[in-house]
């Protein structure tokens, strides 16, 4: 850690004042407020003061796997979930550092020094320079496998009048294959701006595998992008390029080519709302010559709540435009979040959304557009003080979703059960 942010950790512990219970400072607390809460077991005070001489010493790793044994004996330990933040800040976990953070700044017990150092981490986190990763193995069924269709038959007219045809539907998937998904972040500061705004640069790599029996429901992702980073106090604003491409079965679903946009602001109270924006000129991988331009833009707003949980929610809205009209069509998704530590170490993360779909032209030979709604439930279980070859967390996935159609043939409910590691630092 550069001596800069060695002495904002220095005073963001000092100034923070929140024993843990069964510290010393904890004792006399509820000695001056007798109807405080009993101590906690001696051991809670000698773990908490192993994982702050383990960040003294320079492993944050291991503060992290004490402090969320902690936590999950009690996840309203406020002063303990400070330090978790500030240890996967040292370890070089922004995304959950900062997570984290903002819980902390929900708290109504956190002094102002202490929230004034917690918004300037957020800062940092923004603004660090270096190497960032990220990647999680899970154990999933292929896409679709899940489904059941409302009808296997769909009516069409290829120009000899009207006809019935029965839909191809693969019923040999495999029951289950192996993804990996991963992403690389390197930053790097450029210069400081007048007005108190900071530059930086980054390249950013992401990437998505799943491989199962044979070939045919195999899948790959990946996504390039470089781009400018303004950071001001309480604000972050990017522009960046990007370049990406999916394929399924071996073969190129598409290609893109586009820029991209966004700001977030973020409150004294850890209430962050983020707009983006992006522009892509896409190649399809079945329509060879046909050009696609897509736009997308998504608002989201997350709000922190008592130190220990989180709610959000975001729109996001997508136009395909094309030389085709049933190439050409709209987008929107509403999505309702939540995040909740429940105790015994387990991370509830649930989340509902219900998203349309609207095609302007009819596919060849089908009449009629397609107009498609969709509705869904997704839960996902973490257990974040279970540290398996020392450094990942396991998690479950569980997905359930039903969607109307024009056609029954595109009608369908779909269940999705998956299992996993993701790292924690």
């Amino acid at each position: 850690m550069r001596p800069k942010w060695t002495a904002l950790a220095t005073a963001l512990a000092l100034a923070a004042m929140l024993p843990v219970a069964g510290a010393p400072g904890a004792q006399a607390q509820q000695a001056a407020a007798p109807a405080a809460a009993p101590p906690a077991p001696a051991q809670m005070d000698a773990s908490f003061r192993q994982a702050l001489a383990a960040l003294a010493q320079g492993r944050p790793q291991t503060a992290v796997r004490l402090l969320r044994g902690l936590l999950a004996t009690d996840p309203g330990l406020l002063r303990v979930r400070l330090e978790l933040a500030r240890a996967l800040f040292e370890a070089g976990e922004y995304a959950q550092s900062r997570e984290q953070f903002r819980i902390v700044l929900s708290s109504p017990d956190l002094p102002p020094s202490v929230r004034a150092n917690v918004l300037r981490f957020l800062r940092a986190i923004d603004e660090r320079q270096g190497l960032r990763t990220r990647f999680s193995f899970s154990l999933r069924a292929p896409e679709g496998a899940g489904r059941a269709y409302d009808s296997d038959e769909i009516a069409a007219d290829l120009g000899t009048g009207p006809l019935v045809l029965k839909m191809n539907r693969d019923d040999d998937a495999p029951l289950t294959g192996l993804e990996l998904a991963g992403a690389i972040r390197k930053q790097f500061p450029l210069r400081a701006r007048q007005g108190g705004a900071t530059l930086t640069g980054y390249l950013q790599a992401e990437g998505d595998l799943y491989q199962t029996s044979g070939t045919d429901w195999d899948e790959l992702g990946a996504d390039l992008s470089a781009g400018l980073q303004l950071t001001w106090p309480q604000t972050t604003a990017w522009a960046e390029a990007i370049a990406g491409t999916d394929y399924f079965g071996g073969e190129m679903v598409e290609e893109r080519l586009g820029l991209g946009a966004g700001v977030s602001w973020r409150n004294a109270l850890g209430l962050t709302t983020t707009l983006e924006a992006e522009w892509h000129d896409v190649s399809l991988g079945r329509y060879p010559g046909v050009d696609v331009q897509r736009a997308s833009a998504r608002l989201s707003v997350i709000r922190p709540l008592r130190g220990r949980a989180q709610i959000g929610g975001s729109l996001s809205l997508q136009h395909q435009q094309a030389e085709r009209d049933d190439l050409t069509y709209d987008y929107a998704e509403l999505r309702l979040a939540g995040r909740v530590e429940v105790g015994g170490g387990f991370l509830l993360e649930p989340s509902v959304y219900a998203a349309a779909y609207d095609q302007f032209g009819a596919t060849p030979g089908l009449g009629k557009a397609r107009y498609e709604t969709e509705y869904g439930l997704e839960l996902r279980v973490d257990k974040t003080d279970t540290f398996v070859f020392g450094r990942f967390t396991p998690y479950l996935q569980i997905e359930t979703a039903r969607r109307d159609s024009t056609f029954d043939a595109y009608s369908y409910r779909d269940l999705r059960i998956g299992a996993g590691l993701t790292s924690a630092f």
